[in-house]
């Protein structure tokens, strides 16, 4: 195996120097698509990765939502007793239109209770965690800051003598946070539960109960264990629910986009078969004479067989190399800035995993090992005899 590991280096690298360009060009074909496959691989990992993150940071692991009441303490209990349970509290979700001026906005009024508003800690850009928040985006269009005064529009209303007149209260704006999200900065308003409950009763949308979780990605498994102990009395949905048509399409346009990159590497690996056939060209007496000397033609295939391996190991290798330094200047100076308005962040890392990795790497040299078949194939057959005498 030594011998032809040998030979097959000084065949692929030797002879005359047209076959050198060729050589050059195969060589660089298989590097180029190995390059372009895993930096494009890794793109759309990363942006899967932040986009995880930006989900993760903006919402709630779980939510269980009660079928009918208020939040009560007993069901509190049974979820933090859950070992993989870091936080839980009780929410209530009230539809209102929110104003001020002249401009008005639709809204959902999340209620909390005072001591729980510290999750929104890490996203407040003005003011404090506590009192009236509202999204960054729903302050830009109504034009408010902390300290304004804004009016709340209860959709239930009231009853008088006069008929149904709908319930106004003014309120004054305590924080402007940001969670990444257009339901949490545009369409979403925190308020105290008692607050909430005394300005629009019992005409909540929605009751129940916000869970973090020690590990996010536990969330699929922690919802199951939840529907068992809460009963049929509850309604449980996790973060991985919400998102999942979102990830599933990402993940189909990821997987088309690696079969067409791979054909970069199968046209790449024409150049080898036409190397390939030249070199044959160019040492079949060479082989003739390697066959008196007792070489066998299944030898013969494989020397031909090694040099399309090793022409596509190399390729690859220095395709993995390249690629990985493209990650780096990607994440080093944040290359890929796309709207964040659109995509929830400024810039797009790149996250070359483990298995596109080995696929690209594997696929490459399997493409390489097939395009030499044909070429191998056809010079084991040849005739000793004949070839020495020149026929």
């Amino acid at each position: 195996m030594k011998l032809l590991l040998r030979l097959a280096v000084r065949f692929l690298f030797g002879g005359k120097s047209y076959t050198h360009l060729v050589t050059a060009v195969a060589f660089l074909g298989v590097m180029i698509g190995v390059v372009a496959l895993l930096l494009t691989m890794g793109v759309f990992s990363g942006f899967q990765k932040a986009l995880k993150e930006k989900i993760l940071s903006s919402m709630p692991h779980v939510i269980v939502s009660l079928i009918e009441g208020k939040p009560d303490d007993h069901h509190l209990t049974i979820i933090r007793k859950n070992p993989w349970v870091e936080r839980a509290f009780p929410i209530m979700v009230f539809q209102a239109v929110i104003g001020k001026d002249r401009t008005f906005q639709s809204v959902s009024v999340k209620a909390i209770r005072p001591e729980d508003m510290g999750v929104y800690a890490g996203a407040i850009l003005e003011g404090k965690p506590g009192g009236v928040m509202i999204g960054s985006g729903l302050a830009d269009i109504l034009g408010v800051k902390v300290g304004d005064q804004i009016t709340l529009i209860s959709p239930m209303g009231i009853r008088t003598p006069l008929g149904f007149l709908p319930k106004i209260e003014r309120v004054r704006v305590g924080g402007i946070y940001r969670r990444g999200t257009f339901d949490q900065d545009y369409l979403t308003v925190v308020m105290p539960m008692e607050q909430a409950i005394s300005i629009f009763g019992d005409s909540w949308q929605l009751s129940g109960y916000e869970v973090y979780l020690k590990d996010p990605y536990m969330a699929q498994d922690v919802k199951k264990e939840l529907e068992k102990s809460l009963g049929s009395s509850v309604f449980v949905r996790s973060w991985v629910d919400f998102n999942q048509p979102l990830f599933n399409a990402l993940e189909l346009e990821k997987r088309g986009i690696f079969f067409v990159l791979l054909l970069m590497i199968l046209i790449a690996s024409f150049n080898i078969t036409s190397l390939l056939f030249m070199k044959a060209r160019e040492k079949v007496k060479d082989v003739a004479i390697l066959k008196t000397y007792g070489m066998k033609s299944g030898q013969v295939f494989l020397l031909f067989v090694l040099q399309g391996f090793i022409l596509g190991f190399l390729g690859a290798s220095l395709g993995v190399s390249l690629a990985f330094l493209g990650e780096w200047l990607i994440n080093r100076y944040d290359l890929i800035r796309v709207p964040a308005d659109v995509y929830l962040m400024d810039h797009v890392p790149c996250y070359i995993q483990t298995q596109d990795l080995v696929l690209t790497f594997l696929g490459a040299l399997l493409l390489s090992c097939m395009s030499s078949l044909l070429p191998a194939y056809k010079v084991s057959k040849e005739k000793v005899v004949q070839v020495l005498r020149g026929e």
